[in-house]
């Protein structure tokens, strides 16, 4: 995030006209107290409360008025946009602090943590640097609103730290077509930008609206759903009532007071009001920034009780001046501190004390490493320094987090070469099945205690040739593995619990000769022509697969034909009303999976916590996942309309109805929800057997 008061040269106030021909020129003293109260409110609310602030909405928006400014100028002036400049010297300011916390976080997270934690923070560290962690908390299915557990990352605030870094990397060279068109067209920068980025604010508000309500986990880590909240930043940088100089007295001095006031108080009550967390980033993210609105509108009121005199007072001051550190630093000292300690919150001693740790870190950090890097004579004097500056420091930030991520990999590796008899996996529970000679007694669990958290399924490539799917979301899920072109084949279809049970069928299939696709889309569980919970995307994507079914003729397809979400008793998957016998008209057989149960509570986070694998054992309710499952009636009707193979994973996933964190010297569960990919390809025999046993012609 931006940081920093804004230096800039300016005349004594009584020689400085303010008209409507610049944008945001001079220090604004209270947008900057702003800036640091919008990080302190971020700040409590992590700490101490379990809502949203809306405060990060807008510390972005403020960072989209200030940059705008600056680029609106140029364009007025008839200097050249120079992104790659921008760039040079924005990151070169962003990055040295970044670098350093989230290096020491590594550390921290190393001594401090368990080991399940170190592959995901490793992946976290490298895509901060790169300013891409939204995208991979997106990728692994994060939702800001979990509670704290193991699995939540101390470096997941990069998010929109990420965002920030993409908007600074995007806004630069859309200015530039502004510039470009303006000249071209001999029109007014300001009415160019104004078009542009009114353009990018409604399409994105339009979009984040929607997407907040089908997909809200999704939506919170989108840039595309935040980017309106920097084009309204951008677009209230245009409109000179928001750089007012002072008032003079009177109505003016009392209505801009009152707006201040009212500003201030619509950005806290956004929080301490409104349980928005589930809401986050559609329309309610208006109110904080509607708020801020007040405040920059209401600029100096020179009321001695205008909001304004508050914000520009000394301690408004001081955490605008550390508000980048603030935020980089509080987040891993809480999540360290309430992991390690086996909290679910910090409490009010514990957390004031993280807070107090906090400021005076980011005290610290500012005064030792965003100041001086910010105002480092030689690196701003030319653009190829400044650049030089951040080249060095992503080596000095990459190099360790790619080293440790080799390291991690050559151990899981090496477990994985020793797998077959030291990890015998499902194969244990066969009958009659004996360890093996060389056996370890003491080797480690596989996937490692490192991996074991982001064991997510993956087959060989991407599907490609003549059957690749030519619909976006279809081809964005799709993988396959390696097969001759003429080799028969089988498609899994589902979300990221079919892709953890597809991972079954790769022994088999190799074995015979044919080739595995799997479709999936994460939280989208196959129902072609069914709005579930995922929404409208969820709708479209079912559909385009079916279209891709049907026109790809594949030797066979597997889907889930049960539901179980946790709560309440296993259910019919409505894929069974007419999606499986339309498959089964076109001569397609089924390999009816049974939905794999989930665990009561993360056997993981109850093993990191020091419990055995006896007291992390859950039991799986026989109300709730019969023995019999329960399709089994509908099925068996099916069975006369063609070829339909059962398969059920329960005994082997929770045997006897308990889920054991650990069998065959494997990680059953990654999460309570999802089974480990390493642990369901062991699974292959047991599937194959019931195959066999279902009439399935390999």
């Amino acid at each position: 995030m931006v940081t920093g008061r804004p230096r800039i040269a300016l005349r004594p106030r009584h020689q400085r006209p303010v008209t409507a021909a610049r944008t945001g020129t001079g220090h604004r003293p209270e947008l900057h107290g702003l800036r640091g109260l919008a990080i302190a409110l971020v700040v409590l609310y992590h700490v101490f409360f379990d809502r949203v602030s809306g405060g990060v909405d807008v510390f972005l928006f403020i960072s989209a008025f200030f940059l705008t400014g600056s680029f609106v100028r140029r364009m007025e002036d008839g200097r050249p946009m120079a992104p790659i400049v921008y760039w040079a010297r924005t990151f070169k300011r962003l990055l040295p602090p970044a670098a350093l916390v989230i290096l020491t976080t590594l550390t921290g997270v190393r001594l401090f943590l368990p080991a399940s934690t170190w592959k995901p923070a490793i992946d976290d560290a490298i895509a901060s640097l790169l300013q891409v962690e939204n995208w991979l908390l997106i990728h692994r299915d994060t939702d800001y609103e979990a509670a704290a557990t193991a699995a939540t990352s101390p470096l997941q605030h990069f998010w929109s730290l990420s965002i920030q870094g993409q908007v600074f990397l995007l806004w630069p060279l859309l200015f530039a077509v502004c510039a470009l068109l303006s000249r071209r067209f001999a029109l007014a920068p300001r009415r160019v930008v104004l078009v542009v980025f009114g353009a990018i604010a409604v399409a994105s508000f339009a979009w984040s609206v929607a997407s907040t309500a089908a997909q809200q986990p999704i939506a919170y880590f989108d840039t595309s759903t935040r980017m309106w909240e920097f084009a309204a930043g951008s677009l209230l940088a245009l409109w000179p009532a928001a750089n007012p100089g002072t008032a003079a007295n009177g109505h003016s001095r009392r209505v801009r007071a009152s707006l201040g006031w009212v500003g201030l108080a619509a950005l806290i009550s956004t929080g301490a009001l409104i349980d928005g967390r589930s809401m986050f980033p559609g329309w309610i993210a208006l109110i904080p920034l509607l708020g801020a609105t007040g405040v920059f509108l209401a600029g100096t009121s020179g009321s001695r009780f205008g909001a304004d005199r508050l914000l520009s007072s000394r301690p408004f001051a001081f955490l605008g001046d550390v508000s980048y550190g603030l935020y980089l630093a509080h987040w891993p000292i809480l999540t360290i501190v309430v992991l390690s300690t086996g909290r679910e919150r910090a409490g009010l001693l514990l957390g004031s004390s993280i807070i107090a740790v906090s400021l005076v870190l980011a005290w610290l950090l500012t005064l030792l490493v965003d100041s001086p890097v910010r105002r480092w004579r030689w690196a701003n004097s030319k653009p190829w320094r400044a650049g030089a500056v951040v080249l060095t420091v992503l080596v000095v930030g990459l190099t360790p987090s790619i080293g440790a991520q080799t390291l991690l990999q050559r151990a899981a590796d090496e477990a994985e070469r020793r797998a077959y008899a030291d990890n015998p996996g499902a194969r244990a529970l066969a009958p009659g099945f004996s360890p093996h000679p060389d056996a370890n007694p003491d080797a480690p669990a596989l996937p490692t205690a490192a991996e074991v958290r982001s064991d997510w399924g993956l087959l060989d490539g991407p599907c490609e040739g003549d059957w690749a799917p030519t619909e976006g979301s279809v081809a964005e899920g799709c993988q396959s593995t390696g097969a001759p072109e003429d080799a028969k084949m089988i498609v899994a279809v589902g979300n990221s619990r079919m892709r953890q049970s597809a991972m079954s069928l790769i022994g088999p299939a190799e074995e015979h000769g044919w080739r595995l696709v799997l479709i999936h889309k994460n939280s989208c569980q196959f129902m072609p022509g069914v709005m579930t919970y995922s929404g409208q995307e969820c709708f479209d994507h079912n559909l385009a697969v079916m279209d891709y079914l049907r026109e790809l003729d594949p030797d066979a397809v597997v889907v889930n034909t049960t539901v179980y979400r946790g709560v309440g008793p296993e259910t019919e998957s409505e894929v069974l009303g007419e999606t499986v016998p339309e498959l089964l008209s076109l001569g397609i057989p089924v390999v009816a999976m049974r939905t794999p149960p989930r665990a009561v509570e993360n056997p993981l986070d109850c093993l990191d916590a020091g419990g055995t694998d006896e007291e992390c054992t859950t039991p799986l309710d026989p109300s709730h996942m019969p023995q019999v499952r329960t399709d089994a009636a509908r099925l068996e009707q099916l069975a006369g309309e063609g070829a339909v193979h059962a398969v059920d994973l329960l005994p082997v996933l929770c045997p006897q109805h308990e889920c054991r964190p650990l069998i065959g010297n494997m990680y059953v569960f990654q999460d309570e929800d999802h089974a480990t990919a390493t642990y369901m390809e062991s699974t292959g025999p047991e599937v194959e057997r019931q195959l066999a046993e279902a009439g399935f012609d390999w």
